[in-house]
């Protein structure tokens, strides 16, 4: 069964390795990261699409308790709010 978790990284660089730990991830997982630029606000999570587009997740690798992978846009914005949605089956 897919379990999924949200996560907001506040004032990410771009082109930036990232490292989400999380216990359930193992070696072996299928690991999903999708990713869009975000703020805080009321509406929670607030997710939008802005100028900075596309938003790519690359580089995904499992690993026993964690998943790295890059963030990287296009445009003159080095460092942005992203939520990410990450699922894990």
């Amino acid at each position: 069964m897919a379990q999924h978790y949200r996560n907001l990284w506040r004032g990410t660089p771009r082109l930036a390795a990232h490292t989400f730990w999380w216990p359930i991830i193992r070696n072996d997982s299928f690991v999903l990261v999708t990713a869009a630029e975000g703020r805080v606000s009321d509406q929670n999570p607030d997710r939008f699409t802005g100028d900075a587009r596309p938003i790519v997740v690359g580089n995904l690798a499992a690993h026993d308790g964690y998943v790295e992978f890059t963030l990287w846009w296009w445009g003159d914005f080095p460092y942005l709010d992203i939520w990410t949605d990450i699922t894990v089956f």
